[in-house]
């Protein structure tokens, strides 16, 4: 049986390690060609590529910013002079300075909106001329923000304020065939979550907490996108799924 998205094309921000990576080899190996974009690691976003290409998939490797507009721009006129369409976009990447939020600064909290928010709005307006025959778009955030972690000072707002975004572009694309939809993962020890002052606490915490009894993992979230672009889920729109295994319900 054919998958629903052999022939498309799919944009995954940040894929070079993480969720981004087991999103974007889940998407290839139904038959996606997978831009795999990434901010700084070239390594790792060619050992995301080579894993696509050994497993009989197609794949890419854009080097862009998503905190830079121009950056944004130039990938995706790329993504158009190279396959003339996009059908899925996976906001996955995201940059937050960690700590306190009474003890952060302006320029802290505009780094981490403008990496955050404000790439998503951006690649919302970039990418939805290239839908010109409807598409998805996925959000992967957190619950950060409903909950206050150590740590997540400034991200957490920013977080905040990607799902208010999702909301607003899901009513808007919808006319337009492109349905707009988040998934918040809770914590999986990931190299980003890792990187926050206080995550082994969080993440011990997290388990206690969690009824499944553990964390959830890239592959699953993988899952879950998958189901959001695969044409089945097409009446979930504006949502922002939680997947953790029941923690946010304790």
């Amino acid at each position: 049986m054919m998958s629903p998205l052999n022939g498309k094309v799919a944009l995954v921000t940040g894929a070079s390690r993480g969720f981004g990576r087991a999103i974007a080899r889940r998407l290839a190996a139904d038959g996606a060609t997978v831009v795999v974009n990434y901010r700084r690691s070239m390594s790792e976003a060619a050992e995301t590529v080579d894993d696509i290409l050994a497993s009989g998939g197609r794949a890419v490797a854009i080097r862009a910013d998503m905190a830079n507009e121009e950056k944004i721009v130039a990938m995706l006129e790329q993504i158009k002079s190279e396959f003339n369409r996009l059908d899925i976009l996976v906001s996955n990447a995201s940059f937050g300075i960690p700590g306190k939020i009474l003890e952060s600064k302006s320029k802290y909290w505009d780094m981490t909106m403008d990496a955050t928010a404000k790439a998503l709005l951006l690649l919302a307006l970039h990418s939805a001329p290239l839908m010109t025959h409807g598409g998805h778009m996925v959000v992967i955030s957190s619950y950060g923000h409903r909950r206050i972690l150590p740590g997540y000072g400034v991200v957490g707002p920013a977080k905040g304020a990607v799902e208010a975004l999702t909301r607003s572009l899901a009513v808007e694309l919808a006319p337009k065939g492109i349905v707009v939809n988040g998934v918040m993962p809770g914590l999986s020890p990931t190299k980003s979550l890792l990187a926050v002052p206080g995550a082994d606490e969080s993440i011990a915490k997290a388990l206690r907490q969690t009824p499944m009894g553990r964390l959830i993992s890239p592959d699953e979230v993988a899952g879950i996108v998958r189901f959001l672009v695969s044409g089945l889920a097409d009446m979930i729109v504006g949502q922002l799924i939680v997947a953790d295994g029941g923690a946010i319900l304790t």
